[in-house]
């Protein structure tokens, strides 16, 4: 009887070691005085926040990124980020931010590329599941873990499929993140100069074709992208100024030729830059 073969004996099935580490997964529910201030995820962390109503800003190492009902920003570990809203017209999000190790593999998330900005199709089916995480969170049952795990699994599994992220084209980490954050503010001073790419890469310390792909991959906007971003926004906050001529405003933001600053103006906002003074000037914005 002591050599008998044991029921089931052979290679198992399916056989992972699985670590889950959730810091937050919640709801922001319209609190006008909602803000975060500009704070670095963790290296070890991913972060999903989701839109559920109303509206939100998120500057995501630098660039602006502004969310609306049902659209998803993913924040990678390492990125600088801050939020806000309008307190008339509060928002509510659905934000979670954890880790999943597997194996010896640390967040293996962090692995995937994700879209920075994501916009979903189901949105009633997404709410839904993030929802049954936050009933399975907040039970007494004695079997509550076991009900957490398999709602969080179970909602991970349906983000994989709504956004499709690239399995291991990610990298990055907040050393490569510095990198881009310190272009950022050497280029920010410099807005009103003729810089070329070679000349900031350069000025950065990196080969250009290294510090373009970098860039994109922190910012999801080209060096070049980003940086006519910036110069427009900046121009919107110029053009508060009725004693600014629309040519000087070209200049300090960079523009050599106002025609060419105003052709991508109107291309960015809709309207020339003319036309956008005085839809402000009567809207009251101008000296308030």
């Amino acid at each position: 009887m002591t050599d008998l073969p044991y029921h089931h004996d052979w290679i198992p099935r399916f056989e992972t070691s699985l670590g889950l580490r959730v810091k937050w997964f919640g709801r922001w529910r319209e609190d006008p005085d909602w803000s975060i201030q500009p704070s670095r995820l963790a290296s070890d962390l991913i972060c999903f926040f989701y839109v559920e109503s109303g509206s939100c800003d998120l500057v995501i190492n630098g660039v602006s990124l502004p969310l609306q009902p049902g659209e998803l920003a993913v924040l990678r570990g390492g990125d600088v980020f801050s939020a806000c809203h309008d307190p008339a017209k509060p928002h509510t999000s659905l934000s979670a931010c954890l880790s999943l190790s597997r194996d010896d593999t640390a967040n293996v998330l962090l692995r995937h590329a994700y879209p920075r900005h994501s916009r979903l199709k189901d949105r009633k089916a997404y709410e839904k599941m993030f929802a049954s995480v936050l009933t399975a969170l907040e039970s007494e049952s004695r079997w509550r873990n076991f009900h957490a795990i398999g709602s969080i699994f179970q909602w991970l599994a349906a983000l994989q499929e709504a956004v499709q992220p690239v399995p291991g084209a990610a990298g990055g980490n907040p050393e490569t993140v510095h990198h881009v954050l310190t272009a950022q503010g050497w280029i920010q001073k410099r807005l009103g100069e003729n810089v070329t790419i070679v000349e900031w890469a350069t000025a950065c310390g990196l080969n250009a074709d290294y510090f373009t792909r970098l860039f994109k991959a922190h910012t999801g906007l080209s060096p070049k992208a980003w940086l006519i971003e910036v110069r427009l926004q900046r121009a919107t906050r110029l053009l508060t100024d009725p004693d600014a001529t629309v040519e000087k405003i070209a200049g300090l933001c960079g523009f050599e030729c106002p025609y060419h600053f105003s052709r991508t103006f109107k291309r960015r906002f809709g309207v020339p830059p003319a036309s956008y003074r005085r839809v402000r000037q009567v809207r009251g914005f101008v000296g308030s």
